[in-house]
C-alpha cells in the first residue's frame, strides 16, 4: 500500500482565523519538506476528507513519482514525533519556524494538534519547545460503535467511523486483503474492533489500527418494540405496572 496520505487536525473550539492560520503554516511546512527531502518536487496535496467538528483535514499527495510523496510523508511523521516528544526537529530552520507557528495556535481554546499518517499518529498539546512532551496516545484492543463513512480504497485502505459516544470521526485503517470487511458497510451503523488509539486525557478514540472485525448493526424490525415482554408474569385482573409503581412511590 502506497503511503501517500497525511492528516492534520485541530481539537477544541476552532475559529476560522485559527484554522486558516494553521493550514497556511501547514501548507508552508509541506512546501519546505518537499524542498528538503523531495528534491523540490511540485507535489500537489489534494483534499481527500474534511471534517468541521474537529477541524480535521486529510490530503493525498499527487505526483508521478510515488516514492517522492512517501518520503515527504515520512518526514511529516518525523516532525510530528519531534513535536510530540519535545525533541529537536531534524530539519532546517524554515521547517522549525513553520512548527513554531503551527503550535502557536494552541491558546487554550485550541487544545491540541494531531499529525497522522497511514502508519503513525502524534498528538501535540504544547508549544514547539524542546523538552515539552505531550501525553502519548494510549493504545489497546477494543471496539467503537458508530456510522461508517468515507470508505476509500483508491489511495488508501481507510475508512471513517463516526463515533456514537463522542460524536467525532475516528480514522480506521485496514490491511491489504481485508477489503471484504468493508463490503456493503458504507453508511451503516457498526461495531469496529481493532487496536484503538485514545487521547490520554479524555479517553476519546482517535484512530483504529489493525482493524480485526466490522460487525454491522442491523436496523430493528418495524414495530418490534410491541413484542417486548416484562420480567414478571401478568394475567387479567392483576395490578397494572403503573398502579404498582404509584403504590410503591406513595408507600
Amino acid at each position: 500500500m502506497a503511503k501517500e496520505t497525511l492528516t492534520f487536525a485541530l481539537e477544541g473550539d476552532i475559529t476560522l482565523a485559527s484554522f486558516a492560520s494553521a493550514l497556511s503554516e501547514f501548507n508552508a511546512l509541506l512546501g519546505n519538506l518537499s524542498k528538503e527531502v523531495g528534491d523540490n518536487s511540485p507535489v500537489e496535496w489534494v483534499v481527500e476528507e474534511l471534517y468541521a467538528g474537529s477541524a480535521i483535514a486529510t490530503f493525498h499527495g499527487v505526483y508521478d513519482n510515488v516514492k517522492i510523496v512517501e518520503t515527504i510523508v515520512d518526514a511529516y511523521e518525523q516532525v510530528g514525533e519531534a513535536l510530540a516528544f519535545g525533541r529537536d526537529i531534524p530539519f532546517s530552520e524554515a521547517v522549525r519556524k513553520n512548527c513554531r507557528n503551527i503550535t502557536g495556535v494552541l491558546n487554550g481554546k485550541v487544545t491540541s494538534l494531531r499529525f497522522e499518517t497511514p502508519e503513525r499518529d502524534f498528538i501535540i498539546s504544547g508549544r514547539s519547545q524542546v523538552g515539552e512532551k505531550a501525553p502519548p496516545m494510549q493504545y489497546s484492543l477494543g471496539t467503537v460503535k458508530g456510522t461508517i463513512q468515507t470508505v476509500s480504497m483508491r489511495k488508501k485502505l481507510n475508512f471513517t467511523v463516526w463515533d456514537t459516544l463522542f460524536d467525532k470521526p475516528v480514522s480506521c485503517y485496514i490491511r491489504e486483503g481485508q477489503e471484504e470487511l468493508l463490503r456493503q458497510a458504507w453508511g451503516k451503523r457498526a461495531v469496529v474492533t481493532g487496536r484503538i488509539g485514545r487521547q490520554a486525557e479524555s479517553g476519546r478514540p482517535i484512530v483504529i489500527r489493525e482493524v480485526k472485525n466490522i460487525e454491522i448493526i442491523e436496523k430493528p424490525e418495524r414495530g418490534s418494540y410491541k413484542r417486548a415482554r416484562g420480567v414478571l408474569p401478568w394475567k387479567q385482573g392483576d395490578e397494572k405496572p403503573e398502579v404498582i409503581l404509584r403504590r410503591m412511590r406513595n408507600a
